[in-house]
């Protein structure tokens, strides 16, 4: 990786990145909504991993005050609050922004809204000056928005209406997660809200270690591992098992989503539960989706395909 000199920055926000090729780089803002620098710095080496040509990475911490730790949709909202007037002035600069909570975090529409007034402003400019404005437009996501685009992607379609349907879960940490995930994934892919059916099929819903997102950090890691363990297992118990298409059988979940940015590094542990509860052959079957690579992936995606 090559470090960067960055533009002048709020000192909440650092660059860092890769330029190779003969594309202009691609400018990705990845915002941690709460006030831990070392799970900011624990997102670095997941998005250098990627090993994306010609992308530059500014990360964002949210200052003080603001939420240590974002253990409710509650906390998610004021972490919201406190970061968007010290995110919308480095939007110009950016072509991408990434929202690195495991929720449905408001910054992501506000930030989409943010980014559609900078465009209407440009155009309004230009269209005054009788130029046309070749400036590409502005992506933005969150990690809980691709990790489950990313899962429906990978897992194997068939008849929605099966019980024995392919399908995903979440693994997450404090237990009010379970109905708030729950509810943000019926909302995001549109079922279970205004009159239609209750449940998604393709999901069977969210376990929880009882941590919080610091916790993941400041705790025993042998205590975090076999809490991720035991709630991967719950998930996998939970929604039973299909044909493998031959004789024997599999487990329904085949993506498991890391519901929060504070699980980097754990989806060994998560891995390992799917060996012990399903042995090593189904285990190959699943899927481990990490929402801060998903999430990276897919504004790259968007922004080089000109979507």
């Amino acid at each position: 990786m090559t470090t960067l000199e960055p533009e002048p920055e709020p000192e909440h926000a650092t660059a860092t990145g890769t330029a190779t090729g003969t594309a202009p780089p691609l400018r990705i803002l990845i915002i941690n909504p709460n006030t831990s620098q070392h799970m900011t710095s624990a997102l670095r080496p997941v998005v250098d991993s990627l090993r994306l040509p010609s992308a530059q990475y500014t990360f964002f911490t949210c200052p003080a005050p603001g939420i240590p730790s974002i253990n409710s949709p509650a906390d998610a909202a004021e972490s919201a609050r406190i970061c968007l007037p010290h995110v919308i002035p480095l939007l110009d600069r950016h072509d991408c922004v990434l929202v690195a909570c495991y929720s449905q975090h408001p910054l992501v529409a506000q930030l989409k809204s943010e980014c559609a007034k900078l465009e209407r402003t440009r155009k309004e400019l230009h269209a005054h000056a009788h130029a046309h404005d070749r400036r590409p437009r502005k992506y933005v996501t969150g990690i809980f928005e691709a990790s489950v685009l990313a899962s429906l992607g990978l897992i194997d379609s068939g008849d929605e209406a099966s019980s024995a349907t392919a399908a995903f879960g979440i693994v997450s940490t404090g237990k009010i997660w379970e109905t708030a995930l729950q509810s943000a994934v019926e909302e995001f892919i549109g079922v279970g809200v205004d009159g239609q059916p209750p449940r998604p099929r393709r999901f069977v819903g969210c376990e929880t270690t009882g941590l919080n997102a610091s916790e993941l950090h400041d705790l025993d890691g042998a205590e975090v591992r076999a809490k991720m363990m035991d709630a991967t297992k719950r998930l996998l118990r939970r929604a039973g098992k299909k044909s493998d298409g031959g004789d024997g059988s599999i487990s329904r979940v085949q993506a498991i989503c890391l519901g929060c940015a504070g699980m980097v590094g754990l989806d060994d542990a998560v891995r390992t539960a799917c060996v012990e509860e399903l042995g090593d052959e189904a285990a190959k079957a699943v899927y481990i989706v990490d929402g801060v690579k998903a999430g990276v992936g897919l504004l790259y995606g968007l922004a080089r395909g000109g979507f």
